[in-house]
């Protein structure tokens, strides 16, 4: 296959140099105790008016993904004068590489939302200092994004508890209830998937995508141009956990918990937000419809206990978990062709909160 990737299986020779940012956006290295995390942040693009600073926006990626990926996100929700910001975790853009093995089977997916609380955290802290408030008074001013297997990254964080949020957005996530049907999809895409895996590539964890032409089917809608599917696949770490995957198969969060982590449920409006891509043939539109019915549930049988929290006695779970479709789009909603759309979806929904 002429557009196949040379798979690695040790760290390369030479680190990659970051990618080069547009100079409204700013790289910063958050320290950890095993290395640094990349952190790209965009300010609103206007000078501050009389009026309150906007609800700032939290981008995870998923696996083979980085904060890179969202540089289209941070560009339109910074014009829009939205505060926002993308973390990558451990290996991937320009945070701290792990060896191949550690970074294979090494590292749970409990490390990679170690890795998310330290960015939100740093964000949480940021945005307390611009806007003259205390840590405990910001949650509710930042929105958290998960996408694909950052989906299940920010489910998990809050389903621990281990923040407050002030709006969440799982964009194709992994469902609430498990990986299962996300792998069946992959499989029934990609016949080849298991022997190539197996036999070809010594179990390495690319192999699903060690080649354009399987990137561009997973990962993109068919119209998505080809150069541009290659532009992207310098943005693709060698390697990635395997750990991570595999510990999102079945079940990994409780609904109830996540929405009790997010605030202002008393307040009306929507509070949880599903997107789905129409094309998107990992997380179909079917699963994600799924994954909004079940949360939809959760903040029924939460609501008194969320109005409580929240103060207010407007809750209804129909109302108040919403569900999107990009048509046209393929799994990476933020970098596809229709990627302005499904941010205008995202920006009405923020807008609301």
């Amino acid at each position: 296959m002429g557009d196949r990737h040379t798979l690695l299986f040790s760290q390369p020779l030479t680190s990659p140099h970051p990618v080069d940012l547009p100079p409204y956006i700013t790289r910063y290295y958050i320290p950890t105790p095993l290395g640094t995390l990349e952190l790209l942040a965009a300010e609103p693009t206007s000078s501050p008016t009389s009026g309150p600073r906007k609800k700032a926006i939290l981008f995870q990626h998923g696996g083979f993904g980085s904060a890179a990926v969202f540089i289209p996100f941070l560009t339109y929700f910074s014009q829009a004068q939205h505060p926002c910001y993308a973390l990558s975790v451990r290996g991937h853009g320009a945070s701290w590489k792990p060896s191949f093995f550690r970074m294979v089977w090494g590292y749970p997916k409990s490390a990679f939302a170690g890795d998310l609380l330290v960015g939100l955290g740093f964000v949480q802290d940021l945005e307390a200092e611009r806007r003259g408030k205390s840590v405990s008074e910001v949650p509710d001013d930042v929105v958290l994004v998960g996408h694909s297997a950052g989906g299940e990254l920010t489910q998990f964080l809050l389903s621990e508890g281990m923040r407050k949020v002030g709006g969440y957005v799982c964009m194709a996530g992994f469902p609430s209830f498990g990986g299962w049907g996300v792998y069946w999809n992959w499989f029934k895409m990609d016949p080849w998937f298991v022997p190539r895996y197996y036999l070809r590539d010594f179990w390495h964890p690319r192999s699903p995508l060690s080649s354009t032409s399987l990137v561009h089917q997973a990962f993109f809608s068919p119209s998505y141009p080809v150069s541009d599917v290659k532009s992207f696949e310098t943005l693709m770490p060698e390697y990635e956990s395997m750990l991570w995957p595999l510990q999102m198969m079945t079940r990994f969060v409780d609904v109830g918990r996540v929405v009790r982590s997010i605030t202002g449920w008393g307040k009306g409006g929507i509070r949880l937000l599903v997107v789905a891509g129409e094309k998107d043939r990992l997380m179909d539109v079917e699963l994600m419809r799924q994954m909004a019915a079940e949360y939809r549930v959760a903040v029924e049988k939460g609501r008194e206990e969320l109005v409580g929290e929240s103060g207010g006695d407007v809750i209804n779970g129909g109302e108040q978990v919403g569900f999107e479709v990009v048509m046209g789009s393929g799994h990476h909603l933020q970098n596809d062709l229709y990627w302005e759309d499904c941010a205008g979806k995202i920006l009405v929904f923020v807008e609301q909160l």
